[in-house]
């Protein structure tokens, strides 16, 4: 019983973080100090920080009982990062008024990075 209800349970969770990708329209990022952006469309992305990484995004998921902020895992073959998006007014040293903040935790080579930056609906 213990294993059906485990079972039932992750595959619940599955579900809802797919649901959660899913309602996540396609964004467009950015940010300096260092100057960095990041694509976001469905299940893959590409983040900017010195050259073009291609990444995919295998989890996303949201704060519990609401629907900001959303955390994603992005891999990459050889780089990784954790993005979180909330639902706040943001501005850049280049443009103001973007409605998703964002954060990105990644690294270059052995040093990991803390990202701060804004985004918007792609168009």
């Amino acid at each position: 019983m213990t294993r059906l209800f485990g079972s039932v349970l992750l595959a619940g969770l599955c579900f809802g973080a797919a649901m959660a990708e899913a309602e996540l329209p396609p964004l467009a990022c950015e940010g300096a100090a260092p100057d960095w952006t990041l694509t976001l469309a469905g299940p893959v992305a590409q983040l900017t920080i010195e050259r073009p990484i291609d990444m995919t995004v295998p989890q996303s998921s949201v704060a519990e009982g609401a629907d900001w902020p959303r955390a994603l895992t992005l891999v990459g073959d050889r780089d990784t990062a954790i993005v979180i998006l909330d639902e706040e007014m943001c501005s850049t040293a280049h443009a103001k008024g973007f409605p998703i903040e964002a954060h990105i935790l990644t690294q270059r080579g052995t040093t990991p990075i803390l990202l701060t930056g804004c985004c918007t609906v792609a168009e």
